[in-house]
């Protein structure tokens, strides 16, 4: 589980560069190339990635802790509710900016959905990332 945990840590750095990476772009960027299109992609493919391994440390951790008060601890109540829940809609808009960029009739489009679907994401991910300053979720930078 250590090694779950280790990647899922690791792996949001490489998410967020990603999700920045393609942000930048879309607003850079004059023409939708295959570059911008591959990138895009492996931002959605990363992120879902991490969805997995989330859900895996999701059943195995908090699964246990239902039917305890586990609402009243703030560590617990972050994992078990609102990190998950913020983290779920952060992937449901990277994939809607993902399919309706891969829809855009032209590059101005695709970009348009990936500067309104993607920033959406970022709030979401920065809103619900366990950052190590947040000492009371025990979180560190890995």
């Amino acid at each position: 589980m250590q090694a779950l945990i280790s990647a899922h840590s690791g792996l949001r750095w490489i998410a967020l560069l990603l999700l920045l990476l393609a942000i930048f772009n879309a607003f850079t960027a004059k023409s939708y190339e295959k570059k911008h299109r591959l990138v895009n992609l492996f931002t959605m493919i990363t992120f879902h990635i991490q969805l997995l391994i989330g859900l895996v440390l999701y059943y195995n951790y908090m699964t246990p802790k239902i039917g305890e008060n586990w609402m009243e601890n703030d560590a617990s109540r972050f994992f078990g509710m609102e990190h998950i829940s913020g983290m779920l809609l952060a992937i449901v808009a990277i994939t809607i900016g993902h399919s309706k960029s891969k829809k855009g009739a032209d590059a101005a489009a695709k970009f348009k959905a990936i500067k309104l679907w993607y920033v959406l994401a970022l709030i979401l991910v920065l809103a619900f990332i366990p950052w190590p300053f947040r000492t009371e979720l025990g979180a560190g930078w890995f």
